[in-house]
């Protein structure tokens, strides 16, 4: 009798373990997990001042929502998306004025710019309202926004002269043209690039897959893959918002801007001639 009852007694401590490691292990996915990656830590979209967070709940930006608050949309939707990565904004039509050609210059950006560059644009543009989206709740609309991008210095118009190259090719045989050129420049270009920061294939808005080949980013099917905004900024994460700017590679703090000397992120790509 009293076997049978330490069996069933065993039985039962063994039904309530498996009971509690699954509540646990619903604790930790659906509610500890999501915290964690959405929490309030420097960095996350949902960190205080973080200027790509456009929704109303925002704290320490001047430009946000009057009333939406999810933060995805004003980017991104299930459906209805003009492009990948599902796109919730229009995609500018504009002809930019691009930097001119240099004596030293390997590449002749593509204007309109393509890929990533193309999705930035249709907000830093400013030829589109900022709160308009393709899809939300079902329909196109434009979300009500308190303050405006424009005129400000993330306002760059359709001059894009004054700005870095993008959607630009870089490949190896790039960064030997660019090395036999020392002498008359100061800069090469570094073989192989690198990442960072994140190359992508022009004419298309998918990034390349660098965890399958960290030295360098590229598709043995097209060859063009190259620089775009996304290369220097990654939209989602900033370490320090108001400092960092969304850089993807930077120095330690130096004097009263942390976390914002750009030579570190230009050594990703460039090295000095010997």
């Amino acid at each position: 009798m009293s076997y049978k009852i330490e069996k069933i007694d065993f039985q039962f401590f063994n039904l309530l373990m498996r009971i509690f490691l699954r509540s646990l292990l619903f604790v930790v996915i659906f509610i500890l997990l999501p915290q964690i990656l959405f929490s309030q830590g420097p960095g996350n979209l949902t960190a205080p001042g973080n200027k790509h967070n456009l929704s109303s709940t925002q704290t320490g930006t001047t430009i946000r929502a009057v009333s939406e608050t999810q933060i995805c949309v004003f980017c991104h939707t299930p459906h209805r998306a003009t492009v990948v990565p599902l796109w919730n904004r229009r995609l500018s039509t504009e002809t930019y004025t691009m930097p001119p050609r240099t004596p030293t210059q390997l590449t002749t950006p593509l204007n309109p710019p393509d890929g990533a560059s193309k999705l930035c644009l249709s907000c830093h543009d400013g030829t589109i309202p900022l709160g308009e989206v393709q899809n939300l709740w079902g329909s196109q609309t434009t979300i009500s926004m308190t303050g405006s991008l424009c005129p400000g210095p993330t306002c760059f118009g359709t001059d894009l002269s004054g700005h870095h190259l993008i959607s630009i090719e870089y490949n190896e045989q790039l960064a030997i043209d660019k090395a036999a050129q020392c002498g008359t420049i100061t800069y090469k270009l570094r073989n192989p690039p690198p990442f960072p920061p994140l190359l992508q294939k022009t004419e298309s808005v998918y990034p390349c897959d660098y965890n399958q080949n960290p030295n360098g980013c590229r598709d043995t099917n097209n060859p063009h893959y190259g620089v775009q905004c996304t290369s220097c900024h990654d939209p989602h994460y900033d370490p320090t918002p108001g400092t960092t700017k969304f850089l993807r590679y930077s120095s330690g703090p130096q004097g009263p801007w942390p976390w914002n000397n750009y030579d570190t992120l230009c050594l990703q790509c460039h090295e000095a001639c010997p």
